[in-house]
């Protein structure tokens, strides 16, 4: 009876044995990492359904800008964001963070750099410090309308990637939306009404230039200070959007405002080069057509938001002024160092090709 009973212990140990070998079923974990503000999804494990597998996304990537989320900008940015989520099926989600909540125009272009975050969206004024040849569209006067504007500035995209080349920025989009206008306490009618007037500007060599050479003052100033330096006349004027105008209540501290036309509001989005040459071809793909409709999304809706924003401030008792043709050519006369200052800056090619492309545009 022992020895039934121990080669019956046997048995059953030598089964148990063979249950608890390694476990070698053909499936690998994929090995992930975080960077360039994205979080691929962690891999799952197999007892995982598919369905739960399938609601993760593959790729978390954040988008940035100083505007604010109700301006032309942010919402193109909130409707990019939401355009990659559709189109991947939801593999990829992109975290949209407007008002510099990342960061100043500055760190967001660093943070895209470096990998910390993925994407900004704004404008070219501030990037030219980071791509020199971007300072191309900081050439003011040469657009009548900002129709033209929207055939000229995207066709420059393929040309103006080059210009990004070692520098681990990928340009997904490039696009103008309105003019910037140009608010003051003063009226403008002639050259001589600009003479005197110190005007709030970018910290951008071209921009301050610019209005230097119309006799005003160019003073630098942070957006979050300019409000109150518009009330206690620190500066007498500032120069925007009229979508930033009105979204800031800056109606509320100025009494005109003026059609300068000096320069077409030009934008981009910005990518990682990692991130973007990091995805399969297929993300890339998607990649590329969002951000080509959120070029026209961005175009149309600034259209739109013009149109509005002009009955806004009339209904504010605003003076609207558009100045005429004289005043213009005036303009675009006595800001002829700006040009001079670009073509030393981005060389003489590209700003020949790009006021030849104006000029047949506007035929």
């Amino acid at each position: 009876m022992k020895k039934l009973l121990s080669v019956f212990l046997v048995l059953v140990l030598t089964l148990s044995l063979a249950g608890c070998g390694s476990s070698n079923d053909g499936t690998q974990q994929a090995s992930t990492s975080s960077d360039a503000g994205s979080t691929p999804a962690e891999s799952s494990t197999p007892a995982e359904s598919s369905s739960q597998e399938a609601d993760k996304p593959q790729y978390t990537f954040t988008i940035g800008t100083s505007a604010t989320a109700a301006s032309i900008i942010g919402q193109t940015a909130q409707y990019f964001a939401d355009l990659v989520e559709e189109k991947s099926n939801g593999a990829i989600v992109v975290q949209c963070y407007t008002d510099s909540q990342l960061g100043s125009d500055s760190e967001l272009v660093e943070g895209v750099q470096m990998g910390t975050i993925t994407m900004v969206i704004g404008s070219t004024a501030p990037q030219a410090s980071f791509i020199s040849d971007l300072a191309l569209f900081d050439l003011p006067q040469v657009y009548d309308s900002i129709e033209t504007a929207y055939t000229v500035v995207p066709s420059f995209k393929d040309t103006m990637a080059s210009s990004f080349e070692d520098s681990n920025i990928h340009l997904g989009s490039l696009f103008a939306t309105v003019f910037r206008w140009m608010s003051s306490s003063k009226e403008i009618t002639t050259l001589e009404d600009f003479r005197g007037i110190k005007i709030r500007t970018m910290e951008n060599p071209y921009h301050m230039t610019y209005w230097n050479s119309l006799g005003c003052t160019a003073t630098p100033l942070a957006f979050s200070e300019l409000y109150m330096g518009l009330q206690q006349g620190v500066v007498g004027a500032q120069e925007n959007p009229l979508d930033i105008f009105m979204s800031s209540n800056f109606y509320e501290v100025q009494d005109y405002v003026v059609l300068t036309k000096h320069i077409a509001f030009t934008a981009t989005i910005l990518m990682n080069d990692k991130a973007y040459n990091d995805l399969p071809a297929e993300y890339q793909d998607i990649m590329d057509e969002c951000f080509a409709l959120a070029e026209a999304y961005g175009q149309d809706y600034a259209l739109q938001v013009e149109t509005e924003n002009l009955g806004k401030i009339e209904a504010e008792g605003i003076t609207v002024i558009e100045l005429d043709d004289t005043v213009y050519a005036q303009m675009k006369e006595a800001s002829s160092e700006v040009e001079s200052m670009v073509r030393s800056a981005v060389g003489d090619e590209l700003v020949d090709a790009y006021l030849a492309a104006i000029a047949a545009a506007s035929k």
